[in-house]
């Protein structure tokens, strides 16, 4: 089992090689594992309000998302991770404009009561602020930091955080109260074996760059650190809202 320790303290200088990189990766997951079932408990237990309040600030999160895929496909070198890339950003986007992941957690929204018309106004200026940011990283950064940021830092912690707060949410009697009327074509894609492939898919392909090019090491370092300080504070901003901490 991969030291959990590892992520507390991370000194990118450190990672000489593929295999270290990905011990570092397993271990953060573990711990974001732990963080997840600890930070998320709150959802076992919060009024609708303040779930509609913070799943609406995650739509946000879903929306700069997608178009950052796009970002770091255009920037992947040709070969199997822009393939790969592509094909992610395609089960996104959905084959048609009402099966995109976006609409979807809308529909979502909306199911659990959240105004239609107020989809597109963000409450926390300072969480689209760090979206922003990472949108300014991937298009200032580095292609192998763009992938530590976006195509690991959003597709494997989002996964592991995603998983949780379903199995949570699902605890809360007033989500019980109201679950045939629920709307769960997103959780029903991202609790499911589709983004597990995507982790896998995402993982063996970066290896595969690696083997080639182990240069990207300590960028691709960088940019995983950087979206996990970032996913953070992202939810850190909520909690300190709702007083969920």
């Amino acid at each position: 089992m991969p030291n959990v320790q590892m992520t507390k303290s991370i000194n990118v200088s450190d990672i000489k090689s593929r295999q270290i990189f990905w011990d570092l990766t397993d271990a953060s997951k573990l711990q974001a594992e732990y963080d997840a079932d600890d930070k998320l408990s709150y959802l076992e237990t919060a009024s609708l309000d303040v779930l509609i309040k913070i799943f609406h600030e995650y739509r946000f999160f879903i929306k700069y998302f997608i178009s950052d895929l796009g970002i770091l496909m255009f920037k992947a070198p040709f070969g199997q991770f822009k393939c790969m890339i592509a094909e992610i950003a395609v089960d996104e986007l959905g084959k048609t404009p009402d099966r995109t992941h976006l609409k979807l957690w809308d529909d979502f929204l909306i199911s659990l009561g959240d105004n239609p018309k107020s989809l597109e106004q963000s409450r926390h200026p300072e969480n689209i602020a760090l979206l922003e940011d990472l949108r300014r990283l991937m298009l200032e950064e580095s292609f192998f930091y763009g992938v530590g940021l976006r195509g690991m830092g959003a597709e494997c912690l989002c996964q592991v955080y995603l998983s949780s707060a379903y199995k949570r949410l699902l605890k809360n009697p007033n989500i019980q109260a109201m679950k045939d009327n629920i709307n769960w074509v997103f959780w029903d894609i991202h609790t499911g074996e589709e983004d597990i492939e995507h982790g896998e898919l995402v993982r063996n392909s970066i290896d595969d760059m690696l083997q080639v090019d182990e240069s990207g090491l300590r960028p691709l370092a960088e940019g995983y650190i950087r979206a996990k300080e970032n996913w953070e504070e992202f939810w850190s901003n909520l909690y300190d809202t709702y007083n969920l901490t």
